[in-house]
Formats: C-alpha cells, structure tokens, sequence
C-alpha cells in the first residue's frame, strides 16, 4: 500500500514537471518570436528552445508512464519532440497568416485541435510501447487535443491583447511579478491549467489497461507494457 502510494506520487510529481517544462517552453518561445521576424536569431532561438521543451517533455512522458525500466525510444521521442515544435511554429503561423484578431486565433485554434489529436496518438502509442503510427485518431486523444488546443487559444487571446482583461479583475486577482505583464500571467496560468488537465488525463489513457496489460493503473509500478 505505501509502495503503491509512493509511486501514485511520483507520477503526480511528474505530472507537475510535464506542465512546468511545457508551459516554459511554449512561454519562452512566445515571448521571442512574438515580436521577431520570420528569419532572425531571436526566431531561431525561440524555436530551438521549444523544440528542446518538447523533447524534455517527451522523455518525462516515458519516465512518468513507463519508469527507468524500459529502454526509451530515441527516434520515436525525437520526431515527437521536432513534430511537436513544428506543429506549435505553424500554429503560430496560421495565426499570422489568418490576421490575427478574435476570428484568426479561433479557427488557428480549430486546426490546432486536430493536428494535436495525431500528435497525441503518436505519443500515446509511443509510450505504450506501439509502433508510433499504429493509429492516429483514437477518442481519448481527441479530448486531450480539444482541452489542450482550448487553452492554447484563451492563452494567446488573452498575452497577445486581443482579449482584455478588466481592470478591475487584474487589480483585485493578480499579484504584480516584475518583468510580466498581468495578461502574460493570467493567459500562463490558463495554459498551465489545461497543460496540467491535457497531462493528468493522458498519463492516466495511457495508464489504462490493455488486452496485454490488465493490472497497469495511476499507481502501478510497471507502466504500460509494449503490445
């Protein structure tokens, strides 16, 4: 019982380190290449520190599931981790591209959702032990995709000002941090919570027993085992 305990918090705690490493990175990439052009370093650094979140993110996804145990797979977490940045950079362009404002951040967002459903079944196969495209749509990453692509949005609605925030609740709900503006806390703290949620939920799916795994759970020491 305390083994099981012991180990139910470890995940925990690697459900913390997921949404940390994730918010930081998608936060950091943001704040470079907002005001940046296309083709320039601080673009390139953006990118290169997102892909880099990613491929953290990646690994911490095989510990939390999987522990030390088993071997992780290099090439699969590596195309994760560039497949990730690159689908985040396109976001961003669609966004662009669209024009900004309420209407080209929404429907950016729509797109997002579904390319974060392949994603998020890519990985899940991963970490199950799967080949990476042995599906691509599966209906429990289609919620994990909307959840996190949800947050994505207000994320970027509310740091890039086209949704404002009402003096009032700043002034009565957000403590002053200096070098950040209160829409960049509020609009961290709304990805955080849904990054948070996305996490939670997909190291539990992937938790989930299988026909060749039926005694895996939230606090099984084991993991997943491959199929």
């Amino acid at each position: 019982m305390i083994r099981e305990t012991i180990r139910a918090t470890v995940r925990g705690v690697g459900v913390l380190l997921l949404t940390a490493v994730e918010v930081t990175a998608l936060s950091v990439w943001l704040g470079l290449v907002s005001d940046a052009a296309p083709i320039s370093a601080d673009a390139a650094v953006g990118v290169v520190a997102l892909a880099a979140g990613m491929l953290i993110e990646a690994l911490l996804v095989h510990v939390t599931v999987n522990g030390w145990g088993r071997p992780v797979p290099t090439r699969a977490v590596a195309g994760l981790a560039l497949g990730g940045a690159a689908l985040w950079v396109g976001w961003l362009g669609a966004v662009q591209w669209l024009g900004g404002g309420l209407a080209g951040v929404v429907s950016a967002g729509l797109g997002l959702a579904v390319a974060l459903v392949v994603r998020h079944t890519v990985a899940d196969n991963a970490v199950r032990g799967r080949r990476p495209l042995a599906t691509v749509v599966q209906r429990a990453t289609i919620g994990l995709a909307v959840l996190e692509a949800a947050g994505a949005t207000a994320w970027l609605l509310v740091v890039t000002g086209v949704v404002y925030l009402p003096t009032w609740m700043v002034a009565d709900s957000v403590a002053p941090v200096v070098g950040f503006s209160p829409s960049a806390i509020v609009g961290g703290a709304i990805l955080a919570c849904a990054v948070f949620a996305k996490h939670l939920l997909a190291v539990r799916h992937a938790l989930r027993p299988t026909q060749r795994s039926n005694d895996a759970g939230w606090g099984s020491s084991r993991g997943t085992r491959p199929e």
